[in-house]
């Protein structure tokens, strides 16, 4: 890959890891504990970037179809912590993979019939994880008070 992609893949490779690390010592109770009147969640959370990176890698980058992952917050009480850890870390492995199969950020990926670029993906993926890893920073402070990356 290039150096650019590189350093994006590092970025989003880093918003992932703070992402998990919210989710890192929370019983399923709590990991499920909205303090928001939108019912967000730290559990919910990575349910939906699970799904956000399958949309925008596999289906929007690859062509293919978007299988992994909920775009709700709301996670069913069956699916455990360890399931929704594992099926994030999955789907970000198959999005790196993508990414440095095509390895070049000017690769054309296609969205509503615009052609944009593989950048513009990689960039709007951060965009969403980088938000969404604010969410979880402050539900996991009202949760339990733990702070910090």
């Amino acid at each position: 890959m290039t150096t650019e992609l590189d350093q994006l893949v590092a970025t989003l490779d880093g918003l992932r890891a703070g992402v998990l690390k919210k989710l890192a010592g929370l019983n399923e109770t709590d990991a499920r504990r909205s303090t928001v009147d939108s019912g967000t969640n730290v559990a919910g959370l990575i349910q939906h970037l699970t799904f956000v990176e399958s949309l925008w890698f596999e289906e929007i980058v690859a062509g293919g179809t978007a299988t992994r992952g909920k775009r709700t917050m709301q996670v069913e009480p069956g699916l455990s912590l360890r399931t929704l850890r594992a099926e994030y870390k999955a789907a970000c492995a198959a999005s790196n993979e993508i990414i440095a199969k095509l390895a070049d950020p000017e690769a054309p990926v296609t969205r509503n019939g615009k052609t944009h670029n593989l950048r513009w993906a990689i960039l709007a993926v951060i965009g969403e994880t980088s938000r969404h890893a604010g969410h979880a920073d402050i539900i996991r402070e009202q949760v339990d008070g733990t702070t910090g990356r």
